[in-house]
């Protein structure tokens, strides 16, 4: 039997690395935008991070073209005609993140193997609607989870431009949460157990997160499992997220103080190197 009846896991750096497959993608399309404006890349990068606070995600979908940068070209080009122009910019970044978007080692063996065993898996994420379902698409996940839960899509200056995911199998399986419910917030995971009604000691959920994954864990009563080899110490990585990131200074200091929180707070067990090593929980 089964020591756990359900595994909910985090996606973003527990499943594949979403590092690897965003930021080097996101600074070429930069590289390339600003090459065909003919712009300073430090102000177009601020622009850029305003984009991303005002909409409280860092991978609102076009960000680009509603920066101030932009949105001057189109008054004065047009807007058909500044899509054609942004297009090779667009297109550098859906070529690079296609080609560094991968699984861990493992991930997709250790999850057929679970269900094997008979375990339903959950996804848990903090990454908008368009984004989720756009990576559990392309990596062939959509089969593996029982429920998807994301934060709930943004609003859009140019909504008919945005994703089309009409159709796309994984979007029945999706609950959109309000953006106020982030994790480090139990709430979201008790809800998730208790529509399986099962009893939360028959829960485990993983996530590479210790002062958001491990912590939201442990506040809800539920095994935490640390994806340690999904945890990024790439200080030159995490810079470049900072620079353009959605966080203001209100949400640093919330960071600092989840960081600080999680200090005293210890996994009940550890993947130090794969995924894999959950098996050895069922």
């Amino acid at each position: 039997m089964n020591r756990f009846s359900l595994i909910i896991f985090d996606l973003d750096n527990t499943v594949y690395d979403w590092y690897a497959a965003f930021l080097p993608a996101f600074y070429e399309m930069v590289r390339v935008a600003t090459g065909i404006i003919g712009c300073d890349q430090e102000q177009l990068l601020g622009e850029l991070q305003q984009v991303h606070i005002r909409h409280h995600d860092v991978e609102h979908p076009f960000s680009l073209y509603e920066t101030a940068i932009v949105q001057n070209l189109a008054a004065s080009m047009g807007e058909d005609v500044v899509w054609q122009l942004l297009d090779p910019a667009f297109h550098a970044f859906n070529k690079l993140r296609k080609e560094n978007l991968k699984l861990f080692p493992e991930a997709k063996e250790t999850l057929t193997t679970l269900r094997s065993r008979g375990v339903d898996l959950v996804a848990y994420t903090d990454s908008t609607y368009f984004a989720a379902c756009g990576r559990i698409e392309r990596l062939g996940l959509s089969d593996f989870f029982k429920q998807v839960y994301c934060r709930e899509r943004g609003e859009s200056q140019r909504p008919h431009r945005w994703p089309i995911l009409d159709g796309v199998p994984v979007t029945d399986k999706v609950t959109e949460i309000p953006s106020h419910e982030s994790k480090p917030n139990p709430r979201v995971l008790q809800d998730i157990v208790a529509k399986q009604s099962l009893p939360m000691s028959s829960v485990a959920y993983v996530g590479d997160s210790l002062a958001k994954d491990v912590l939201m864990a442990k506040r809800a009563s539920c095994f935490a499992v640390w994806a340690k080899y999904g945890a990024h110490t790439d200080r030159q990585m995490y810079n470049s997220l900072i620079r353009i990131s959605h966080w203001t200074a209100a949400d640093i200091q919330r960071e600092k103080n989840y960081a600080n929180e999680a200090k005293d707070v210890t996994p009940d067990f550890v993947c130090e190197r794969s995924i894999s090593e959950l098996l050895a929980l069922t």
